[in-house]
């Protein structure tokens, strides 16, 4: 019985998940309502995450507050720490709203872009977005050790010339 189940693992583990989605061509002048109703989704989710990224800049905010109140007695402190641990809870709940929120709005954003045929241009702007950030990271790292390579190999003329200048220094 263990020997089915260890192949089902090592199967699971080597086996590639099925994702084939095919992309739909619609014609917009004659059925527009599916691609309202997602922008109109994706209005309502933009105005959620909006506000919801506010309210977290406030839980932050008094977070921040109640960290720097100066409160000596006894009954500052407890309340100091109630403060403190409604902001921490407040900060959670909006990040994982937020993170749930915008996991939302990628999969209608998906469903739009499917829809309306925008996959591939989209895909190629982000592969080509990332291509070039890849190439100024490779080209700005290349500078950076060329120029330490540099510095290296001009190292003895740099020195002579300070031994030079600290000779003739030292004569006058």
């Amino acid at each position: 019985m263990s020997g089915t189940n260890h192949l089902r693992l090592i199967q699971g583990i080597f086996s590639r998940p099925n994702k084939v989605v095919a992309l739909q061509r619609i014609d917009l002048s004659r059925n527009a309502d599916p691609v309202q109703s997602l922008q109109a989704r994706l209005e309502r989710i933009d105005r959620a995450i909006g506000e919801t990224s506010r309210a977290l800049i406030q839980a932050h905010a008094v977070s921040v507050r109640s960290m720097f109140s100066g409160s000596s007695d006894f009954l500052g402190g407890i309340q100091k720490k109630v403060v403190e641990s409604s902001a921490r809870n407040s900060v959670s709940w909006h990040q994982s709203r937020l993170q749930e929120m915008t996991q939302e709005r990628r999969q209608l954003q998906n469903q739009l872009d499917r829809l309306t045929g925008q996959v591939w241009p989209k895909r190629l702007r982000r592969w080509l977005l990332w291509a070039g950030i890849g190439a100024a990271i490779i080209v700005a790292s290349t500078v950076f050790v060329m120029g330490v390579f540099t510095a290296i190999y001009l190292l003895p003329i740099w020195g002579t010339l300070l031994l030079v200048l600290f000779f003739s220094q030292r004569k006058r």
